[in-house]
């Protein structure tokens, strides 16, 4: 019994301390916690995605290792289109003119040969991601309503958050491969803890 009621004042007290710790406008530390770092990694991971488009010169963003899968520009301008579509969906910013979501003419676009088009639309993105997160507050990211327009289901915030990390470094990825066909050395992958 002495445990129980031990363990009930330590919790409690937790509670208490972590309510107290969270920065005005979050009442929830972890939300805001989440926030904070994912906010931090999205610049990370952007200067990372330009290092790898920077290092393919322009001639190779029409190169593919196999007839079957996208050119190097068309996988960048794939995965910025759908970094912005995810954001899109929480409704806090309208999508720049600098970032055309029209994926029918994206991805028949002789842009995507284009390393300054591709480096600007890229850019555009992962700034639009940012502004989105700038203006996200606590209730923004309790949400469990948010649509991505290509999958039914509805997501929460944290989902949209993972969806577009991964599917960066899933893409991201592909072309560190397409830079070694080329026999380019990637950048080397970084990292930062934000504590």
């Amino acid at each position: 019994m002495r445990r129980r009621h031990l363990l009930g004042s330590i919790t409690a007290a937790t509670a208490a301390v972590s309510t107290q710790a969270a920065p005005a406008g979050w009442a929830n530390p972890f939300l805001k916690e989440f926030h904070t770092s994912f906010t931090a990694h999205w610049k990370d991971t952007k200067d990372y995605t330009l290092e790898i488009l920077d290092a393919m010169p322009a001639d190779g963003f029409t190169s593919k290792p196999n007839p079957e899968q996208r050119t190097f520009g068309e996988q960048l301008v794939h995965l910025a289109l759908a970094n912005a579509a995810y954001f899109r969906s929480f409704g806090l910013a309208p999508v720049p003119e600098t970032l055309p979501m029209d994926r029918a003419m994206l991805e028949k676009t002789a842009k995507s040969a284009d390393k300054a088009w591709v480096r600007q639309y890229v850019v555009a993105s992962f700034d639009y991601v940012a502004e989105v997160l700038g203006k996200c507050t606590e209730a923004d990211f309790q949400r469990k309503d948010l649509k991505t327009g290509r999958t039914p289901k509805s997501h929460s915030a944290t989902d949209i958050c993972f969806r577009a990390y991964m599917h960066t470094a899933h893409h991201r990825g592909q072309i560190v491969t397409y830079l070694r066909v080329k026999g380019i050395t990637p950048p080397a992958w970084k990292f930062e803890p934000t504590a």
